[in-house]
């Protein structure tokens, strides 16, 4: 109920932020319902620069006959079950009476309160990778029920946000040193059942993923997996205009990113790719995806030229991002409508929090990271991904369950802690009388 009223509390602050369209997800989901496919609102052409589960979301709203009113109810219920689900989550991993706080931390954070109040896939990646969370710590290991969940909220994690992949590299790696360590000490049958395991895991994440794949196929002739947004992510944060801007000169150089992004595109149109792409499209491709694919890989490799000759700017700007993504202080648009008051708060609010989790991860014992691994595993891959791409607050928020769960774990390590400190014993002790008894 706590969480219901607070995003309620936001969604009716500000209403008309859920039928804002930032980045024309309700653009995409008009054409969707009207059944036109995948299609970019503003030039008509098929897209893959958005990823297509939080368009989707929004079509079925729309052909219901819903709109933002809809949406904010959706929203509401996933933040809801995803509060309960931090809850058994949290109680799964030992927790006990403490899952009620990590809980408390999901249903007052600020940045997923806000989430709940944007046409955004923030809210719903978090609710996703969540319930994966669940699935992988709550279920019986070796299941089938385990296999498949993983696969099915993986594969709509990733087409919620391609973020997720740098998590999955992250546990192939880890499963695979542990596989190898398995071949020289652990009978073969347990070591084929392993790989059986993650066969399936893999396939029923393929049978998710392969909709989008197949459609990107015929539309490019490429199977694509993720979108074409990447590149221009890239470069958005490795360029020499960002870096005067942000650290040679900051406060005395403005950046326009809009000016940028238009004489950047007005570039794009000059060069040889353009040409072929524009040549593949006029004749008689299916569609324009092709376009926006070379477009990809011409500002991805811009990027990636930019970073070798500015090796000492890209360190640079690699540690204003890990700033940006651990930051306290909320940032952006939304943020200058609040009062100092409510932007001091959020900013205790994520001090205790980070704090508390950084003691929570500190202090698990060998026995727990069995369990806490994925956990832990999931908030370093987002971190990862944007210590190189673009970062702000917002990127945190999908792994803001996660981190509720570790800064409970935290609170809980500080409390016995401080309780030995005060001569309090924490062992079991043996009744005499009774040797049962503890």
């Amino acid at each position: 109920m706590l969480a219901a009223l607070l995003r309620l509390g936001v969604i009716c602050w500000k209403p008309e932020s859920l039928a804002e369209d930032r980045d024309l997800y309700w653009g995409i989901a008009k054409h969707l319902a009207a059944g036109h496919g995948f299609i970019e609102p503003t030039l008509g052409n098929p897209t893959a620069y958005r990823p297509p589960l939080y368009p989707l979301l929004l079509g079925g709203i729309i052909f219901v006959g819903g709109g933002s009113k809809l949406l904010a109810a959706v929203q509401i219920g996933m933040s809801v079950v995803m509060v309960w689900l931090t809850w058994r989550l949290a109680r799964k991993l030992g927790l006990k009476s403490n899952a009620v706080l990590a809980a408390a931390f999901v249903a007052i954070n600020p940045l997923l309160i806000q989430s709940t109040a944007l046409a955004m896939t923030e809210m719903l990646c978090a609710f996703l990778l969540t319930a994966l969370m669940v699935v992988v710590v709550e279920t019986k290991p070796g299941t089938w029920q385990q296999r498949w969940g993983i696969g099915l909220f993986f594969g709509l994690s990733a087409l919620c946000r391609p973020t997720v992949w740098a998590f999955a590299v992250l546990v192939g790696l880890v499963c695979a040193a542990s596989l190898f360590r398995r071949s020289t000490t652990g009978a073969p049958h347990e070591r084929v059942k392993t790989v059986w395991r993650w066969v399936a895991i893999v396939l029923t994440s393929g049978l998710v993923i392969a909709p989008w794949m197949l459609r990107n196929l015929h539309l490019s002739y490429e199977p694509l997996m993720t979108t074409t947004h990447g590149g221009y992510t890239l470069l958005l944060g490795n360029n020499a205009e960002a870096y005067q801007a942000e650290i040679a000169e900051p406060g005395v150089t403005l950046w326009d990113s809009r000016a940028w992004q238009k004489s950047l595109q007005e570039e794009w149109h000059r060069t040889s790719e353009f040409e072929l792409a524009r040549h593949d499209r006029d004749g008689g491709h299916n569609g324009n995806l092709r376009y926006e694919l070379e477009r990809d890989r011409w500002l991805s490799h811009r990027a990636h030229k930019w970073i070798r000759l500015h090796p000492r700017e890209f360190t640079e700007l690699c540690w204003l991002r890990v700033r940006r993504f651990w930051n306290i202080f909320p940032g952006g648009t939304d943020a200058g409508s609040l009062p100092k008051i409510a932007q001091w708060g959020m900013a205790a609010f994520f001090a205790i929090e980070l704090l508390a989790a950084a003691v929570g991860l500190w202090s698990l014992r060998r026995d727990e990271w069995l369990r806490w691994w994925p956990l832990v595993l999931l908030v370093l891959s987002f971190a990862l991904v944007h210590v190189v791409y673009w970062s702000n607050l917002r990127m945190r928020a999908p792994v803001e369950p996660v981190l509720a769960l570790l800064a409970a774990r935290g609170i809980v390590s500080a409390k016995w802690s401080g309780l030995r400190f005060f001569g309090v014993t924490l062992e079991p002790v043996k009744d005499p009388e009774f040797p049962s008894r503890r």
